[in-house]
């Protein structure tokens, strides 16, 4: 039996490991994310305190920390507290239409700097003739997953747009 044992843990330690799975991308990453966050305001809930760690997910540390001792100051009726509107919406209320199977993202830039991989991302919640809402993402690879660390209103582009423009 000890022989068994031996052989057992002999295998363990002479199979190759597997590689640590690349991470999903960054444009993927945040269709999941204001899928699950719209189906999760739409359900009457908050992302942020009602599904905190689903919401740690997707969110970098830094965000995370900043948006909640934003609530904590609104929860006190410290000035500065909550803001106008959503902070990943970058609007007063959501749109019903900007459901899960309306959400269109892509990777407009990645690169690495200094330590860090960062990836540029334009979202965009609402398609065709609906009410369109398009955001500027900044993400991070944080834990060996891209998480969102900046949301801004997308740059509208006039009708003479030119390579020279940067696109976010």
């Amino acid at each position: 039996m000890a022989l068994c044992s031996v052989l057992l843990a002999w295998c363990a330690l002479a199979a190759p490991t597997a590689a640590p799975a690349a991470p999903r991308p960054p444009d993927a990453v945040a269709v999941e994310f204001y899928g699950w966050y719209l189906e999760t305001l739409a359900a009457d809930q908050d992302p942020l305190s009602d599904r905190h760690e689903r919401f740690l997910g997707y969110v970098a540390r830094d965000l995370a920390a900043q948006l909640v001792a934003r609530l904590r100051d609104a929860q006190a009726g410290k000035a500065g507290g909550a803001p106008d509107g959503d902070y990943f919406l970058q609007a007063a209320h959501y749109d019903g239409n900007w459901l899960r199977r309306q959400v269109h993202a892509v990777t407009v830039h990645q690169r690495t700097l200094g330590r860090e991989r960062v990836a540029d991302v334009i979202v965009t919640l609402g398609a065709g003739g609906e009410p369109v809402r398009t955001l500027a993402l900044d993400m991070v690879l944080e834990g060996g997953s891209w998480k969102i660390r900046h949301v801004n209103p997308a740059r509208e582009q006039g009708a003479e747009s030119s390579l020279d423009q940067p696109v976010i």
